[in-house]
């Protein structure tokens, strides 16, 4: 038995949370893994590689802590004006399709608004930033450097070129939101779907656990298509074939690995934490 549930509301806190646990749990596995690599490459640099796994770690937690409260922030707003993620279930468990137009349009919306408000703050903090990094170069001698970094700074700066990133960051967003949406439902409608554990809290829903296998299959399928398509794109472009179908396979191999340790670290840390809850309402 199939229903539709829209979601309406995502809860501040248990989101912010579990994002936020989830992404610097990643980040120790990135620094672990680099840490190593700077060995294996350079054993001198060793212990100074040490001093940057708390810099990715608090850098993460904070990054994330802000990004993940401002996307549910956003999209709380957003869906009161703007149409809603829509949710095909099987039997409760199974997400068995997803809306395709309104999960891009609010995708991007979303995102949009991000990069609007980091232009914003970035008038603010762009010219003591580059006071300071001018001044450090010049010192040091390095002034063709100090010239060139004042030139791309300024380039980025100027309006068109912020209305360009804007216009665009909707645009890409939008488009490939939009064609991972059609893929997933291609992908669950053989049986393949995410399976999630729901259970009713008041008028939320709390997410209890998430299918291991079942997630890395689809993140690795979505993922594969949308490398497919890209490697498609940078072949006409003229790139390398090898290249792209290295592409093609690590992003295939990257994303079924990442989506097992997404819901592996969800299920070691939800119970603890605080279960993500949401507020879906019955079509």
């Amino acid at each position: 038995m199939s229903s539709v549930k829209e979601l309406k509301s995502v809860d501040l806190s248990s989101y912010t949370i579990i994002s936020t646990a989830i992404a610097v749990l990643f980040s120790i596995i990135s620094s672990i893994i680099m840490v190593i690599g700077i060995g294996v490459m350079s054993p001198a640099a060793m212990g100074i590689s040490l001093y940057l796994v708390s810099t990715v770690i608090v850098g993460t937690l904070m990054y994330t802590t802000y990004n993940s409260f401002c996307q549910g922030f956003l999209y709380n707003l957003l869906a009161t004006k703007l149409n809603t993620i829509q949710v095909a279930f099987k039997d409760d468990k199974e997400i068995i399709k997803i809306s395709t137009t309104s999960t891009a349009i609010i995708t991007a919306m979303i995102l949009t608004i991000q990069v609007i408000l980091l232009y914003l703050v970035s008038v603010f903090l762009l010219p003591l930033l580059l006071n300071a990094m001018m001044q450090t170069l010049m010192y040091s001698g390095q002034q063709l450097l100090a010239y060139s970094l004042y030139q791309f700074l300024y380039l980025l700066s100027q309006p068109t070129t912020v209305a360009m990133i804007i216009f665009g960051t909707f645009i890409i967003t939008f488009v490939f939101v939009l064609l991972g949406c059609y893929i997933y439902n291609i992908v669950a409608s053989t049986g393949r779907g995410a399976v999630v554990e729901l259970s009713k809290e008041g008028n939320m829903t709390s997410v209890e656990s998430v299918d291991i296998l079942k997630l890395a299959i689809v993140f690795a399928a979505v993922a594969g298509i949308l490398n497919l398509v890209l490697a498609l794109i940078s072949l006409v472009s003229g790139g390398e074939i090898m290249t792209a179908i290295g592409n093609i396979i690590g992003g295939f191999i990257g994303s079924f690995i990442e989506g097992a340790l997404l819901a592996a670290f969800y299920n070691i840390i939800a119970p603890k934490l605080g279960k993500l809850k949401l507020e879906l309402i019955d079509q």
